[in-house]
């Protein structure tokens, strides 16, 4: 018997992924509706559809140009080899969910995980305030970045958070991402179409206020052209954090599996459930299984964001200097931002002069 808390995707796909082999899966979502309320930007990489087989009807546009924007209000345009996808991401979580339900999965909604001790989970069923005793051999934290199972577990650590605010805006655009590095720790608009795009933020400390200053750069916008807020937290990576207590495991953002430099977990949530089934299924190490197959990349993501925290304007200015250039183009144009280690590889042997910023390393 599988009890997984969280009915996100890395929660859901750990549940599909497991009914397929045959196990007995329950999954406890503390939300009345699975894929609210929405906390994430929802652009991805190409890299999704090789991940996992799901619906189209998820995504409501494909962008394939960037604009990356220095403090001097200079840009480079990347023309991406393969578009980046944004997300309904309410209809993609229940997605991945119906192909769990497809499978077996029983899933609850409106339920919160308390605490477990041994192999019995204790959950409250929020419609009528009582518990329930819920026994399990495998118990999965899908829970979010301020996981439960985590905390009850020793597996909390001592986690670093961002702050992300976003909002859903009716604001004319060319369809093309805007990213600026430099504003908080970094920011964004994203296009859903032509006529709405996601404006957010992220930040440690000042995410409200600097959110407010970012919208402040879009001067058509007007109080009614702003159709929602979103926010959530964004957990820091840490190489030191533990993933698994005898039966027990977290994944995804439970699991502080999220790029440092843009605080993406979609893609890496969905590949350490598919290392967490096999772990549990073939009885390995789930610990070195999914970092064989994402330590190393979310290792140099939380480098390059270690190195970017210490950037000076002046260092953004450069930066979009050197990257302005045909060959620094090409570079980003033809390489995911899902495999850095392979483009900044790339990107030193054409740019030495990225050399530069190794100071920020120490």
């Amino acid at each position: 018997m599988v009890t997984i808390i969280g009915a996100g995707p890395a929660g859901s796909y750990s549940a599909y992924l497991l009914s397929k082999k045959g196990f007995d899966v329950k999954v406890y979502e503390e939300h009345k509706e699975i894929g609210l309320p929405i906390q994430c930007t929802g652009i991805v990489t190409s890299l999704l559809k090789k991940t996992i087989r799901f619906d189209n009807g998820s995504i409501i546009n494909e962008v394939d140009k960037v604009h990356i924007f220095s403090p001097d209000k200079r840009f480079i345009e990347i023309k991406l080899k393969e578009k980046n996808i944004i997300l309904d991401r309410h209809k993609f979580d229940n997605q991945i969910a119906d192909m769990a339900k497809d499978e077996g999965t029983k899933f609850f909604t409106n339920h919160r995980f308390i605490e477990n001790k041994k192999n019995i989970a204790f959950i409250k069923d929020k419609s009528n305030d009582k518990i329930k005793e819920v026994k399990f051999d495998h118990l999965i934290g899908a829970d979010g970045p301020l996981s439960s199972v985590a905390k009850c577990n020793d597996m909390f650590y001592k986690r670093e958070f961002w702050q992300g605010i976003q909002a859903r805006v009716k604001i004319k655009n060319e369809n093309i991402v805007e990213f600026y590095p430099y504003f908080g720790t970094y920011a964004w608009m994203v296009p859903e179409d032509e006529e709405t795009a996601r404006i957010g933020l992220v930040d440690k400390k000042y995410a409200n206020t600097l959110f407010k200053n970012f919208l402040f750069k879009f001067k058509k916008i007007k109080k009614n052209d702003i159709l929602e807020y979103q926010a959530g937290l964004i957990p820091r990576y840490d190489p030191n954090i533990k993933t698994q207590k005898d039966t027990i495991y977290i994944v995804g953002d439970a699991a502080c599996q999220v790029k440092a430099t843009t605080g993406g977990g979609i893609i890496q949530g969905l590949t350490a459930a598919k290392a967490l089934s096999y772990s549990i299924s073939d009885d390995k190490n789930y610990d070195k299984e999914w970092r064989k197959l994402l330590g190393r990349e979310l290792y140099i993501h939380l480098k390059a964001r270690n190195m970017m925290d210490r950037f000076k304007q002046k260092d953004w200015n450069k930066l979009i200097d050197i990257f302005s250039s045909e060959s620094g183009k090409n570079i980003l144009e033809s390489n995911e931002r899902d495999n850095l280690a392979g483009m900044a590889c790339k990107l030193l042997i054409k740019k030495p002069s990225l050399l530069y910023f190794m100071k920020y390393l120490i």
